[in-house]
């Protein structure tokens, strides 16, 4: 395993090759971890520097990195090789959420997916996700399943810098050619095109996340919610769910007040007893 600071320019290049990678976010105080699998990377997901990345999030069934997201702001990238030279890259993030209807939508939307036509099929993104990258971590991944050799594209699969103890392998700059985009997202909002139709589907599915956690806001908005409030309350049940250290608080408060009250008579029988 190695730690770095930011992505080097081989590990920039390597990532963006990868048909598929994962996000990975959790509530501060809730039960559930969650793990999406996210595809389209050559047209969803883009570095712009050492240390910032940016994926669309398109509409979908859930909205548990959004949530978590507002909640606390963490957010992990995992990218693996399927390839013959094993590698296992994570990139650990603070998660700036940036909502289709924002001022800053259109600018981050047209960085990420910079061909104009392909953004106009895109009515269905909800957000760009941006990831200011703190740490970087490569390990090995020998248990990681590799596709077949004979599957493999001539080039072989995308490989780079190697972990120590491994064999360099020759890089494809095309990746791994046994992977294709699948359809269907594209296929369902086809169906279903117009913001009515997607506002809709928002409001039945992305209110909020599992563990109850407030979810997309222009949903919210368009169900007729308070944001402040729902973000007050939730903001409120994460100070509650701190209980040892309202525990701590109370007990500071008691000794505080007790020495207040209490110390200086404490001081003068101590004073009178030395006399």
């Amino acid at each position: 395993m190695k730690l770095y600071p930011s992505l080097s320019p081989e590990l920039a290049a390597w990532a963006a090759r990868q048909p598929v990678f994962f996000t990975g976010s959790a509530g501060t105080h809730t039960p559930r971890i969650n793990v999406s699998p996210k595809g389209y990377t050559s047209s969803h997901f883009a570095i712009f520097d050492s240390n910032t990345i940016a994926y669309v999030d398109r509409s979908g069934s859930g909205c548990e990195t959004i949530a978590n997201g507002y909640d606390n702001g963490r957010l992990t990238l995992l990218f693996i090789s399927f390839g013959r030279s094993p590698r296992i890259l994570r990139l650990f993030c603070r998660m700036k959420i940036i909502e289709r209807g924002d001022r800053e939508f259109d600018s981050w939307f047209n960085r990420v997916v910079a061909d104009r036509r392909a953004r106009d099929t895109l009515e269905d993104v909800r957000a760009v996700i941006v990831g200011h990258v703190w740490q970087v971590q490569t390990s090995c991944g020998y248990t990681v399943p590799r596709v077949k050799r004979q599957l493999l594209s001539s080039g072989g699969a995308a490989a780079g810098e190697e972990e120590e103890g491994q064999k360099k392998e020759d890089d494809d700059p095309e990746g791994l050619s046994v992977f294709e985009e699948r359809p269907t997202l594209d296929d369902y909002w086809k169906k279903r095109p117009g913001e009515r139709a997607i506002t809709e589907y928002q409001i039945l599915k992305n209110l909020a996340s599992l563990d109850g956690l407030p979810g997309l806001r222009k949903a919210r908005r368009a169900a007729g919610q308070s944001i402040w409030l729902t973000d007050l309350k939730a903001r409120v049940r994460r100070a509650l769910a701190e209980k040892d250290g309202m525990i701590l608080g109370a007990l500071l408060v008691v000794f505080f007040y007790a020495s207040v009250v209490f110390g200086p008579a404490y001081l003068g029988l101590l004073s009178a007893a030395r006399d």
